[in-house]
């Protein structure tokens, strides 16, 4: 089975038609499958439209779980609470998406209770389908986040399909779906490998965008009152001053959107020539470099939020940080008003014992206190 390669992801068109012809069969290849490959390579945007291909040429089910969210527990820790509404997500999902108005059980006490609902939904779905045999593919993004729950979590999505499928046949159901899973992840899988699961998942690994890819990719995104020759050349200079330090797709599409304009304004306002490479690289290469010193961060004008409250009025503009820096800055901030002796105390290797020597120093100062 095929498909139009218009319909290709600009600079993934290998890695879209491998994907789509592992899983585009009736039986895939595998019950688990594992994508792994650096932030800003395009995975998460891979999986997706692949299986939105795969949703209008073959019918194929599939529902989308992150990871990120399942693992925030209301207790702010990862354990039994979490994992349990993991694996509720997966059923609410599933049961939201294709059986709104289906009364069917969504909670699990254990693993096996889990199962033996997931087949139940499994199982209604089917009834629906009688005319053939149809696949449902749950994507777990930022998968790492698996190995903060419980033990067993882990162990448990690699081997869903495989346990699920059989159980499923144990029933003897007709038209009963296939179940898989797809793993999207940053890590590579030697970091996951325990050598404790019963069969080893398909892995996939996406490479980091080549230079080529990413000046397709970010071409492809022309504007709609933009020269091509002049964006074109624009995008070539971004890439000179930006692409040895930076591969990440979505941080270079960032600096694109934010640095066209300053690229643009002096043709727009008659201060160079259309045609004049050199004085528009001129002009724009102080703001190419000065956008390395943004990357990974966000600057916004503060001009909607003063619209909305009066406080932020002396604001200018505020500055986004990645999501773990947050709790990073808190948790210096949080230490930095600790006293030098209790740092000492939880920094510092101890065996829990004082020396004889730690006991007869307390004693005298304790002993002068009293004395005081």
């Amino acid at each position: 089975m095929t498909f139009h390669t218009g319909r290709l992801l600009v600079g993934r068109e290998k890695e879209q038609q491998f994907l789509f012809s592992l899983m585009c069969k009736k039986n895939p290849l595998s019950t688990c499958f594992v994508i792994t490959g650096p932030p800003g390579c395009g995975k998460s945007v891979l999986v997706s439209s692949t299986f939105e291909l795969l949703e209008e040429s073959c019918g194929m089910l599939w529902v989308l779980i992150s990871c990120l969210e399942s693992f925030v527990g209301t207790q702010g820790t990862c354990g039994a609470t979490s994992s349990r509404y993991f694996l509720e997500l997966i059923l609410q999902s599933i049961k939201c998406r294709y059986l709104p108005e289906a009364d069917l059980c969504i909670s699990c006490e254990d693993t096996s209770n889990f199962i033996d609902n997931l087949c139940q939904i499994l199982l209604a779905i089917g009834a629906r389908n009688t005319h053939e045999q149809t696949c449902v593919g749950l994507i777990f993004e930022q998968a790492e986040r698996l190995c903060d729950g419980e033990s067993l979590v882990f162990p448990l999505i690699i081997g869903l399909g495989a346990s699920v499928n059989e159980k499923l046949n144990q029933l003897g159901s007709l038209h009963t779906p296939l179940l898989f899973t797809v793993l999207v992840t940053r890590l590579p899988w030697e970091k996951f490998n325990f050598g404790t699961f019963s069969f080893e998942p398909y892995v996939i690994s996406v490479e980091s965008y080549s230079r080529d890819q990413l000046a397709r990719l970010l071409t492809s995104l022309l504007p709609s009152n933009a020269s091509e020759s002049r964006f074109n050349r624009f995008v070539d200079l971004l890439l000179t001053v930006c692409f040895p330090v930076c591969r990440n797709a979505g941080e270079l599409i960032h600096l694109m959107n934010i640095n066209w304009n300053a690229f643009n304004e002096p043709v727009n306002k008659g201060l160079v020539a259309a045609d004049d490479e050199w004085g528009q690289w001129k002009l724009a290469q102080p703001y190419l470099k000065k956008s390395l010193s943004t990357l990974y961060l966000r600057h916004y004008e503060d001009s909607n939020l003063d619209s909305l409250s009066t406080k932020n009025a002396g604001r200018q503009n505020f500055l986004e940080l990645p999501y773990l820096t947050r709790f990073l800055l808190i948790a210096a901030f949080m230490a930095s008003h600790n006293p030098r002796s209790s740092d000492k105390k939880l920094l510092t290797k101890n065996s829990g014992r004082l020396s004889t020597r730690k006991k007869k120093q307390e004693k005298v100062v304790y002993k002068c206190h009293m004395n005081a």
